[in-house]
């Protein structure tokens, strides 16, 4: 027996798979650049917040801050918050929470697409420039 059969499926039904919404409700912080990272809309529809910072891996003299920011003291082991406490949300428990949520706010969407990616092209393996290559010309003309 599986325990699926034992238990029952963990979700009632599955959802429908699609993009996740990367401008207000699955974002990410700023750490390289201002133009590609970040986020837009409102605070209250973040869903997700990426930290982007490799596992405090931040290249500083890259970064835009100069600096690493360790987020993960900031929102998870931080004395000013109850993390149990839903009905306040974590920008409002603590100040510079929402001060770093606003400094990472862009004013609007990229206005192209731009990779995702800080390592030379020409670093690339074969087959990751061939996927790119493929994936760009599926998209079709800009």
């Amino acid at each position: 027996l599986s325990r699926y059969e034992v238990f029952g499926s963990p979700v009632g039904r599955v959802p429908r798979w699609t993009f996740l919404d990367p401008l207000n409700e699955f974002v990410t912080s700023t750490v390289y650049s201002t133009e590609a990272q970040g986020w837009t809309g409102d605070m209250a529809g973040i869903v997700i917040y990426h930290f982007l910072d490799g596992i405090g891996g931040v290249d500083e003299h890259k970064a835009v801050q100069g600096k690493y920011v360790n987020l993960y003291d900031l929102f998870y082991d931080n004395p000013a918050l109850n993390l149990s406490d839903t009905s306040r949300p974590l920008w409002v428990q603590d100040p510079l929470i929402q001060q770093h949520l606003l400094w990472s706010r862009q004013p609007g969407p990229p206005t192209e697409e731009l990779l995702c990616s800080f390592v030379e092209h020409a670093a690339w393996p074969g087959w990751k420039r061939k996927q790119r290559q493929e994936v760009l010309r599926s998209l079709g003309p800009a």
